[in-house]
């Protein structure tokens, strides 16, 4: 046995060197360090999408707005062009024949009498009834040797919102040229009850009163009659009036009543009749 075999001097196995605690703490704060520095970098950028990611509740979120639709593309755009009776004056021609109504009131005829010379009357309601309006006029003539004295008496008789009923003219006795037609001052009372209501296509019977011819004519409603009486040759009635009683003709008004078209233009007083009235702007 070798000397010195006692336990005590057994030889030991080497170990492991240890590494200090001190270098574990420094490396651990190195790591925070770094990490801190990236969580941290870019407004933390990254430590939001850990958060978001693992759901932390960390920072609060707000709902971003949805991104703004595109707006639709606008429609091509489209030109259209009307037709020139869209867009010109009335005619009075081609109203006269669609369009048979009194366009004119009752007041506006009594005063373009007057201003013709015949001096009609104020437009006021009727003695015997307050819910018909009228205007008149009469003229008494002197009686020569045993004739008739000649007389005229104009009516125009309508409600008390102007509406013109009807005309009326009773010439008792007329003067006449050598040619015997009617005296110009006479006849000038039928050129302003045929021109005012712009219904030309009448226009024609001025000249059978010019020349003291019977004629009577209907048209889309409205009736004109001129006639010597039978009994009493020098005695002539004139009517002019307006009565849509047909289904044609009561359809037609309503298709062109004033609730669906704009009012046609009231003729001024004094022009040409001939003439297109002028357009209104609306």
């Amino acid at each position: 046995m070798p000397e010195n075999s006692s336990p005590a001097y057994v030889k030991q196995p080497v170990g492991k060197p240890r590494i200090p605690v001190v270098f574990w703490l420094l490396l651990t704060v190195s790591l925070s360090l770094i990490m801190g520095t990236v969580l941290l970098s870019n407004d933390m950028k990254h430590l939001r999408t850990i958060d978001r990611y693992f759901g932390f509740g960390l920072f609060s979120y707000g709902v971003k707005p949805p991104p703004p639709k595109a707006l639709p593309r606008p429609a091509p755009t489209v030109s259209v062009t009307l037709p020139l009776h869209a867009t010109e004056p009335p005619m009075a021609q081609t109203a006269s024949t669609f369009l048979r109504t009194w366009r004119i009131s009752g007041a506006a005829m009594c005063a373009a009498l007057r201003d013709a010379g015949i001096e009609t009357s104020e437009w006021a309601a009727a003695s015997f009834n307050a819910n018909t309006f009228e205007c008149f006029f009469e003229h008494n003539g002197r009686r020569e040797k045993d004739q008739l004295p000649s007389s005229i008496f104009v009516i125009v008789r309508g409600d008390a919102a102007g509406t013109i009923n009807n005309i009326r003219v009773k010439i008792v006795n007329p003067e006449t040229d050598q040619y015997g037609q009617l005296d110009p001052n006479i006849l000038r009372i039928f050129e302003v009850m045929l021109s005012q209501p712009q219904w030309l296509d009448f226009r024609e019977a001025l000249n059978a009163i010019q020349n003291l011819r019977d004629i009577k004519e209907d048209g889309f409603g409205a009736s004109i009659t001129f006639s010597r009486e039978v009994l009493n040759p020098d005695r002539y009635n004139f009517t002019l009036s307006l009565d849509a009683a047909s289904g044609p003709q009561k359809r037609t008004r309503n298709y062109f009543s004033d609730r669906t078209w704009l009012p046609s233009p009231e003729p001024m007083v004094g022009t040409d009749p001939s003439q297109p009235a002028p357009a209104s702007r609306q």
